[in-house]
């Protein structure tokens, strides 16, 4: 099966299991738990989704300061809203904005793209590293208030945690001890013959943005400190989402237990799912989880249609910026074939030397 069908099937498939999940657990019921919530508690919830945007954009902006683009915060936030419409439909691990935020600072600080992407690489690193981080230390607070350690499902998680760490430590050594891991890998794709043409342009890109990658790891080490620690509230306010939500239901108030649970368990299904936005597969995973843990399926299930309506308003406000900058041809390439998208990309110097050209 191609992409493309398989993309649209992926689609179907999440919108058919978001629109079905509320009717088979009860309608009527998840409505009353969202009455009970209010507005006021879904406006909160909503905000505090959109931190999980803000928050980044202010370490990013940190980062790009120091590698000298003169770019405001507004910027770094307005690119951040754009990007997320694409890392909503892009599968897995929420990863699709990056190429429209790259064009978009590019053009709007007048600076090769390379930089950009550098930046973007390492703020991408530390919102990931701050989820990691996150989950280690709600896995250890579940072990260690529950006595969990003892059965494999535990044991198995905290090893996939420790395997996450040890991934990120390599990968932050690859890159701060200039090993060039990216280079490598293009170099060995062009002598297997795997596109070898494209393979040979992209090296000299890749061979700058891992230079200033390693430049922000190793010189500017207090500015990536203090970006990380900003980054990784970003995390807590995910963490702190449940409970902002659960607060507003006197009979189903969470525990640290459940909230930890809660945190690790919707970070898995984000990362780990093929459908975009984790349509229908989220929405399942909070109602297993809530009715097994005698909170009530419907109370689940009302907290993803409220998670969903964060979604919505952000997708909206996203949408209008993309459409309001002029950058819809860039994120309709992106989210239909980002290979042919790339090969447009264009540093400001060479725009204006094909304009001199012509």
């Amino acid at each position: 099966m191609g992409k493309r069908p398989f993309y649209v099937l992926s689609i179907l498939f999440g919108v058919a299991g978001f629109c079905a999940i509320p009717f088979l657990v009860g309608m009527h019921d998840v409505l009353w738990t969202m009455g009970h919530v209010g507005w006021f508690g879904v406006l909160l919830c909503v905000a505090n989704a959109s931190c999980t945007l803000l928050i980044p954009a202010i370490g990013w902006w940190l980062l790009m300061r120091a590698e000298g683009i003169p770019a405001a915060l507004s910027t770094a936030i307005k690119a951040n809203l754009m990007g997320f419409p694409l890392d909503f439909v892009v599968p897995s691990a929420y990863l699709g904005g990056e190429l429209l935020k790259m064009v978009y600072l590019a053009h709007v600080c007048h600076v090769t793209t390379q930089r950009v992407l550098a930046t973007i690489i390492v703020a991408k690193f530390q919102e990931f590293g701050g989820l990691v981080l996150g989950m280690i230390v709600a896995t250890a607070l579940v072990v260690w208030r529950t006595d969990a350690f003892t059965t494999p499902h535990a044991a198995l998680l905290i090893a996939v945690m420790v395997l996450l760490v040890g991934l990120l430590a390599l990968i932050l050594y690859a890159f701060a001890g200039r090993f060039t891991p990216i280079v490598t890998l293009l170099t060995c794709l062009a002598r297997w013959r795997i596109f070898p043409q494209k393979m040979a342009r992209l090296r000299a890109f890749a061979a700058e943005v891992e230079h200033l990658i390693s430049l922000a790891l190793t010189e500017r080490v207090a500015v990536f400190l203090l970006a990380q620690s900003i980054t990784w509230l970003s995390a807590v306010s995910i963490f702190i989402r449940p409970w902002i939500f659960f607060w507003f239901l006197s009979e189903a108030r969470l525990s640290v237990d459940q909230l930890c649970a809660l945190f690790v368990l919707t970070n898995v299904v984000n990362l780990l799912t093929v459908v975009p936005g984790g349509l229908g597969w989220f929405d399942a995973t909070m109602a297993g989880y809530a009715s097994a843990t005698g909170l009530g399926d419907d109370k689940g299930v009302a907290f993803a249609l409220v998670s969903r309506i964060a979604d919505l308003t952000l997708l909206t406000i996203g949408c209008w910026l993309i459409v309001h900058y002029g950058l819809l041809h860039v994120a309709r390439g992106q989210a239909g074939d980002r290979e042919s998208s790339a090969e447009r990309i264009q540093t400001p110097g060479e725009v204006s030397e094909n304009k001199a050209e012509g």
